[in-house]
């Protein structure tokens, strides 16, 4: 179990440098999302057997799906997913707290699960918000999937730095791939917010005949 853990978790990790590395929306990087969320959930699972408990796993878990998810479905939809989603995170937000203020364990740990408690809970109120909206779409559509594959590789890599620590060179952090990850997170988030990336993305896509041909068969069988 724990050897599948470990090919699991660097197969991750490899997609994962795939998925941000290769131009988004084309076929590479949807390729290496896929993998990447697969990967996840034997990772994630393997993870929840060998720690005993389920939480963590249950919070990378979320995070990897709703980051895959949000982007085969259509624009301002929401179902009974969205719903099932919301409550899981919601628990596991509820859950963290409780742990944290009775546990007796270090107050890094605490900080760090703190930390994971209240973006948790953050994520609950934004899937509340898009349930009431009835969705979301455009930039605000491609930010939630961003930053929550960006998170749920932020949790990978953080496992994997815990785990190598004591293997880094004195001359280097050991923490040195959870703050590039952070900054990768950030990065997206401002530049798909905040920058003309999103616009030029669909103006390149809307160029090429395939992505057309697909975008008005969807918009004929929708019309059905």
């Amino acid at each position: 179990m724990l050897t599948l853990h470990i090919i699991a978790g660097s197969l991750l990790l490899l997609f994962g440098i795939g998925a941000l590395s290769f131009a988004k929306g084309k076929t590479k990087h949807r390729w290496s999302g896929s993998l990447f969320f697969l990967t996840m959930l034997v990772m994630a699972g393997t993870a929840a057997l060998l720690n005993g408990g389920a939480t963590m796993a249950m919070l990378t878990f979320y995070y990897g799906v709703t980051a895959w998810a949000v982007v085969l479905r259509k624009e301002n939809t929401v179902g009974i997913f969205d719903i099932l989603s919301m409550c899981l995170i919601t628990y596991v937000s509820i859950s963290l707290f409780y742990f944290v203020s009775t546990a007796d364990i270090p107050e890094t740990f605490k900080m760090i699960l703190t930390i994971h408690a209240s973006v948790a809970a953050m994520s609950a109120c934004l899937d509340l918000k898009m349930i009431i909206n009835g969705g979301i779409s455009g930039k605000h559509r491609i930010v939630r999937h961003t930053w929550r594959a960006c998170y749920a590789m932020l949790g990978a890599v953080m496992s994997f730095s815990a785990n190598t620590s004591d293997s880094w060179p004195d001359f280097i952090d050991s923490n040195a791939l959870i703050y590039l990850m952070i900054g990768i997170l950030f990065y997206w988030l401002l530049r798909v917010l905040f920058t003309g990336w999103y616009h030029q993305l669909t103006h390149t896509l809307g160029k090429s005949l395939l992505v057309r041909k697909f975008v008005d068969a969807r918009r004929l069988l929708n019309e059905r």
